[in-house]
C-alpha cells in the first residue's frame, strides 16, 4: 500500500468510514500480527492484540498518524509499543503462560500434518533448539528482518537502538543459527 493510499484510508477512519479500515487490515492484519507475535511470543496474546490494534486504530490511533513516509514503520512501532505494553501490565500472567506452555508439545499440530513425521519433528526440534540458543535480542531483530521484511534502518527506528547494533545482532544471530544447524560448536 502506498503512503498515498494508506492516508487515504486514515482520512476514511477519521471521517468514520469502515472501508478505510478494512482495507488498512486487509494489507496489514498479518504483518501487526508478526510484530505482536515476535514481542508477546504467545500466539494467542499476538492474536488479541491484532484485534485490540485495529480497534485501537479505529478509535485513537487514526487521530496520531501524522502523514507522511513511512507509515509501515509507524504501524510496527504502534504495534511494539502495545505488545510491549501488555507485557508490562500482565507481567506475572506471562510467567504462569510460559511455565504452562513447556508442559505442551508444540510440534503437535505439524506432526498431525506432515506424512514424515520423523524428518518433520528433527526438522522442527533442530530449528528450535537453534533458535532458543539465540538471544531475545538476537531473536527480535531476526525476526523483525525475516518475518515481518522490516530494513535494518526500520528496526533500528522501532528499537529505538543505532543500525549498526541491529545489523550486528543481526549477523551474530544468522552465524549462530548456522553453525548449531550445521552440527557445529554449541551455543
Amino acid at each position: 500500500m502506498t503512503d498515498s493510499l494508506f492516508e487515504d484510508c486514515i482520512n476514511r477512519i477519521c471521517s468514520g468510514d469502515k472501508g478505510g479500515l478494512r482495507e488498512i487490515y486487509k494489507e496489514y492484519g498479518k504483518f501487526i500480527y508478526s510484530v505482536m507475535l515476535s514481542v508477546t511470543k504467545e500466539p494467542y496474546s499476538a492474536e488479541d492484540l491484532t484485534s485490540d490494534f485495529f480497534l485501537k486504530l479505529w478509535d485513537k490511533l487514526a487521530d496520531a498518524f501524522k502523514g507522511g513516509r513511512g507509515h509501515k514503520k509507524w504501524l510496527a512501532a504502534a504495534a511494539r509499543n502495545m505488545a510491549v505494553d501488555y507485557i508490562r501490565k500482565n507481567r506475572r500472567e506471562m510467567l504462569t503462560l510460559d511455565e504452562e506452555k513447556d508442559d505442551e508439545t508444540p510440534l503437535s499440530e505439524s506432526i498431525r500434518s506432515n506424512d514424515d513425521t520423523e524428518g518433520s519433528v528433527i526438522g522442527n526440534i533442530t530449528v528450535s533448539e537453534a533458535l532458543n540458543g539465540l538471544s531475545d535480542s538476537e531473536r527480535e531483530v531476526l525476526e523483525m528482518k525475516l518475518v515481518q521484511g522490516l530494513t535494518f534502518k526500520d528496526i533500528a527506528i522501532i528499537l529505538k537502538k543505532p543500525m549498526g547494533t541491529v545489523a550486528w545482532k543481526y549477523r551474530a544471530a544468522v552465524e549462530k543459527l548456522r553453525k548449531n544447524l550445521e552440527g557445529g560448536a554449541a551455543l
